[in-house]
């Protein structure tokens, strides 16, 4: 991963498009916010999603099963720096008919002016639910993190 080339406040900005552009589910222009090589990890269980093709594959399956059932995304928290932004929500899901609130925590990093990947951390059913099919293509997390600061 190339270092992140943002400001704080570009950090901030790339990240909040991200969100907004998975809540209303445009492919096209969600993707325009990554590099061309993504690394996502998921806590729990633990594991990564690496790489452009999956990653493309991966929101397919998420815009498509999973935000529909996001009645509402609460912003509580978020802090930027050049290198990362870190956002909390509070998600509340439709799951079999009932709404359940979920709280998710992530670790977004730059990489040039692009989004290089996150660090998502939940609870066990959230990302069950986030990951869907997905969760069987994680791979495990090998070595030292991508993202460690010098």
């Amino acid at each position: 991963m190339k270092p992140s080339t943002m400001t704080s406040d570009e950090m901030q900005a790339i990240t909040r498009l991200h969100a907004e552009l998975e809540r209303a589910g445009e492919f096209d222009p969600l993707l325009e916010t990554l590099v061309d090589e993504p690394i996502f990890e998921f806590h729990p269980p633990g594991g990564q999603l690496r790489g452009g093709q999956l990653l493309r594959e991966y929101y397919v399956v998420f815009l498509r099963d999973f935000m529909p059932r996001c009645e509402e995304t609460i912003l509580i928290g978020e802090w930027a720096s050049p290198d990362a932004c870190i956002q909390e929500y509070q998600l509340r899901v439709r799951v079999d008919g009932e709404l359940q609130n979920h709280q998710l925590m992530g670790s977004i990093y730059g990489s040039g002016d692009r989004i290089g990947g996150e660090r998502l951390y939940g609870s066990a059913g959230l990302m069950d639910l986030m990951l869907g099919e997905f969760k069987s293509k994680l791979v495990p997390i090998d070595g030292r993190t991508q993202w460690a600061l010098e």
